[in-house]
């Protein structure tokens, strides 16, 4: 019939559930590869400290060396330096121990950030989990809906009902709905999704450096 044209139309033109899942999987990869790549800089980091703490302890251990020359607690014995040479070496190594707690001190700060950015991450990941499930959710709610109203409309029109124009014209009008509530592009769903989920991590990432 006349009025069967627009809503055969309208349901050839609504994307598929099956593609927009995979569209949203594509977008939850690529976010999960950015919460990998900030949890590798976060391990990386986090040696570095364990590094530093290393060789702090070993320039504490060469001093107290220097000041008792006979301490057993490294297995060696110190002949008598002259005064000069005491001097510079102890000189020369409570500079490096200098250094070595400002940079310990910059990496208990990093460390800190690190930890409260890869919290955020796992919060922006959680987060675009469940934005994934419920938009799934409401784009099947929404064709099932379509496809009864199609079904109902059809039988209405097959019995020769007077309802058959308005039943076109509700099916437009449904369409036109949806499309109102974004859920005919399925590319802008998930791109707001996915600018929402990248801000949350970039923007952690933004806090640390």
């Amino acid at each position: 019939m006349e009025g069967s044209v627009p809503v055969v139309g309208i349901v050839q033109t609504s994307p598929g559930l099956p593609g927009l899942s995979r569209s949203l999987a594509q977008h939850n990869i690529e976010l999960r590869r950015l919460l990998e790549e900030e949890q590798a800089a976060y391990k990386r980091k986090l040696q570095a400290y364990q590094e530093g703490q290393q060789r702090q302890a070993q320039l504490v251990q060469k001093l107290q060396a220097k000041v008792n020359p006979s301490w057993g607690g490294t297995g060696i014995t110190w002949g008598p330096p002259s005064p000069s040479e005491s001097s510079n070496e102890l000189e020369n190594a409570l500079i490096r121990l200098e250094e070595e707690q400002q940079r310990s001190s910059s990496l208990v700060q990093v460390n800190s950030m690190l930890r409260e950015q890869l919290e955020q991450a796992n919060v922006a990941n959680a987060a675009l989990s469940e934005d994934i499930r419920k938009l799934t959710a409401d784009w099947a709610r929404a064709r099932d809906e379509l496809e009864q109203r199609e079904a109902e409309w059809r039988r209405e029109e097959e019995v020769g009902t007077p309802r058959a124009g308005t039943g076109t014209h509700r099916a437009a009008a449904a369409g036109r709905g949806l499309r109102g509530r974004g859920m005919w592009d399925r590319g802008e769903g998930c791109g707001v999704m996915e600018d929402a989920a990248k801000s949350r991590i970039w923007g952690a990432r933004g806090c640390g450096m």
